[in-house]
């Protein structure tokens, strides 16, 4: 008796089209992930006095990083406030800086400019010694989302593996 195997490299992977089809796949999910949690960010962002064209919402983006092998999703803001919000602001730390408050308080409160500025001093020592819960909006997307970019990623660990093995 006699057994004969043939054993022939085909396919992608042998083809040396692996490292092109690997980055690919991962880029394009890279993409989607950041798309998603973008969105999901902004949904749970406060809106405040400057609405969602001018606050702090405007300045939230998403964008991907390309580079071999890393590629790299980033969520964030470019606001200096963006931290504060998401943080809060922990009872006894440092005032919020001079100025910042007066359109806040022209616009929450209804006064006028000259109002806002005598209120300025108080509100701000107020927020000094007592704080105020933050926000956590990219904490909770991320959270939230966990699940959904895993799937994503673990979608195109299956397109991956067909795509080598054609």
């Amino acid at each position: 008796m006699e057994l004969k195997a043939t054993v022939t490299a085909k396919g992608a992977i042998f083809e040396g089209k692996a490292p092109e089809i690997i980055q690919t796949a991962l880029t394009s999910a890279m993409y989607e992930a950041t798309q998603s949690l973008e969105k999901k960010v902004k949904a749970k962002t406060p809106v405040g006095v400057g609405g969602a064209k001018g606050g702090l919402l405007s300045t939230i983006y998403g964008e991907v990083e390309r580079g071999i092998p890393v590629i790299k999703g980033i969520v964030a803001t470019q606001s200096p406030y963006g931290e504060v919000i998401e943080k809060g602001r922990t009872a006894g730390k440092k005032w919020p800086p001079e100025g910042v408050l007066i359109r806040w308080i022209e616009l929450k409160m209804g006064v006028d400019e000259a109002t806002a500025q005598r209120l300025e001093f108080v509100i701000r020592r107020k927020i000094g010694k007592k704080g105020f819960p933050g926000a956590h909006m990219f904490e909770r997307a991320f959270t939230e989302s966990w699940p959904q970019i895993k799937g994503i990623f673990e979608r195109a660990g299956f397109n991956i593996a067909r795509e080598l093995n054609e």
